[in-house]
């Protein structure tokens, strides 16, 4: 009877150890996947000797374009630049009136600009028609003596609005104070002389009628 106990004991010792023996492994084995699940979620460390490129973000350049200003918008638009009307009676020069044989009223008239520059013009005009012209710009002028003893001076003038060139004069007559000065087709006007206001009204006049 003790033998059969003895070996049931011992039969049962083997059992057990053999199951603490393969639960061991199994738990260390169960043990080791873990950590090695665990390690691979980690994300790896950067090795701090490493400097760690920063990107900056890019900033895009603005292009300034320069404005163009094309010289034939600076003379009418531009600093510096004038109209008619902004001349004054203290820019006359010289002013002179006179009438064609159709009627038509004419103003010749030499004027230093607001922009310091020395211009002539000729208005010519038609009330009646509700029309007229202007010839207006800087001039290369020459001297001349007539076979009748007047002087004349001749203009080559550039027109600003047309940019085409035309011979303008005129003459003073010192015995009657009077004046004589061409038309646009060359024409010779006996006028009269104006005073600077005057001067300035008939421009006035005319540049409103002509616009």
């Amino acid at each position: 009877m003790k033998k059969k106990l003895i070996t049931m004991l011992l039969a049962l010792t083997l059992t057990m150890t053999m199951l603490n023996g393969c639960g061991g492994k199994a738990s260390a084995s169960a043990t080791a996947e873990v950590k090695t699940e665990e390690k691979a979620d980690k994300p790896e460390k950067k090795d701090t000797a490493e400097e760690e490129e920063v990107e900056e973000p890019e900033v895009e350049e603005e292009d300034y374009e320069e404005e163009d200003y094309e010289e034939s918008d600076y003379e009418e638009e531009g600093d510096g630049s004038f109209t008619l009307l902004d001349v004054d009676e203290s820019m006359i020069d010289v002013g002179a009136y006179g009438s064609d044989t159709d009627g038509t009223e004419l103003v010749f008239t030499m004027f230093t600009g607001p922009d310091g520059n020395h211009y002539v013009s000729l208005f010519d005009f038609d009330n009646n028609e509700q029309s007229g012209d202007v010839i207006c710009g800087q001039y290369e002028a020459e001297s001349e003596v007539d076979e009748d003893g007047d002087e004349w001076t001749y203009f080559d003038v550039e027109d600003v609005y047309t940019g085409k060139h035309y011979s303008l004069g005129a003459c003073e007559r010192p015995s009657t104070n009077q004046v004589a000065f061409f038309n646009a087709n060359g024409d010779v006007i006996e006028g009269q002389f104006l005073t600077a206001s005057e001067t300035i009204d008939y421009m006035a006049s005319a540049v409103n009628l002509i616009s």
